[in-house]
């Protein structure tokens, strides 16, 4: 082969590679950018639901604040509410009222921790920006935390260290841990501990008092569902020993209470079973909750 062919061949092999690698970094661009769009099985389907039904929850809830604030829209709105959510949002008061109105309503779209979503299969768990929400890199995700004043008592300790150590074990079945599961020797304090907070955490708390209490049979746990406003209220005036919030402490909150990590939870974006939505992005959810969006038929379309 003489050296002007050669030359040609080289070429030609160098042409053919930069090709493949730009069909492949354009593949891959595609697939990156199709990741955050909002995709629905039957479009027509989709846009015959009519106007968007939104189900949120009630100001002092925890898993609405990190919703919004995970959103983008947590500023104070004219009307004195926390947030910019839209006026005509139905506000459910408990985890269970927003899966039950997103249940009943097949025009509906509500949020809710992900291990009481799992549980009902009377609601659809959308994808969000391409992510499953029970993989990494899911976007809504926050901290579960348990919120008390000053030093604790004996029996306020070894439940905080049982929690924080063997009890990372149960978080697991459901959640993600915040350490690895440690071994935990009770010094079986006798007592009684009031819980109070959020809905979204008290699931995973009665779940860990009860398996606590079989371990100390001297101890008396008493969980009550509210909100993480009314967990972290409680904790500082005392009502509750402890108070359980399912959002970040504001400053304040922060100056009188100390706290300590629980669990990491995912925000699940919840629609009837019926819905033809399968995958949403973040703006498009942004859009809605803020009224920007208020048609099903405009939610794969914008832009």
């Amino acid at each position: 082969m003489n050296l002007r062919m050669l030359s040609f061949v080289r070429h030609r092999k160098a042409l053919t590679m930069l090709c493949v690698i730009s069909v492949l970094l354009f593949s891959l661009c595609g697939c990156e950018g199709d990741m955050t769009k909002t995709y629905a099985k039957d479009n027509e389907a989709l846009a015959a639901l009519g106007e968007i039904h939104l189900i949120a929850r009630e100001d002092g809830s925890g898993t609405r604040s990190a919703f919004a604030q995970l959103l983008g829209f947590d500023s104070a709105g004219e009307s004195g509410a926390s947030d910019l959510t839209a006026d005509c949002a139905q506000i459910a008061e408990s985890t269970a009222d927003v899966i039950a109105a997103v249940a009943d309503m097949e025009n509906s779209i509500g949020y809710v921790s992900l291990a009481s979503a799992i549980e009902n299969d009377d609601v659809k768990i959308l994808s969000v920006d391409g992510y499953e929400a029970e993989e990494s890199g899911y976007p809504l995700e926050r901290t579960f935390y348990l919120a008390y004043v000053g030093k604790l008592d004996e029996l306020q300790e070894d439940f905080l260290r049982y929690v924080t150590g063997e009890g990372q074990s149960i978080v697991a079945e459901s959640y993600e841990a915040i350490s690895k599961s440690q071994t935990f020797l009770s010094s079986n304090p006798s007592g009684t501990l009031i819980i109070g907070g959020s809905t979204s955490v008290a699931p995973l708390m009665e779940k860990l008092a009860l398996y606590y209490m079989k371990i100390n049979p001297n101890a008396e746990i008493v969980v009550k569902e509210t909100d993480s406003t009314d967990g972290l209220t409680g904790a500082m005036n005392g009502t509750y020993d402890f108070g359980m919030s399912s959002r970040e402490l504001e400053s304040y909150e922060t100056e009188l209470l100390e706290k300590t990590s629980i669990a990491v939870d995912k925000i699940a974006v919840i629609v009837h079973k019926e819905n033809a939505l399968e995958s949403i992005s973040t703006d498009v959810l942004r859009a809605m909750y803020t009224g920007n969006i208020t048609l099903w038929q405009d939610v794969v379309t914008y832009e």
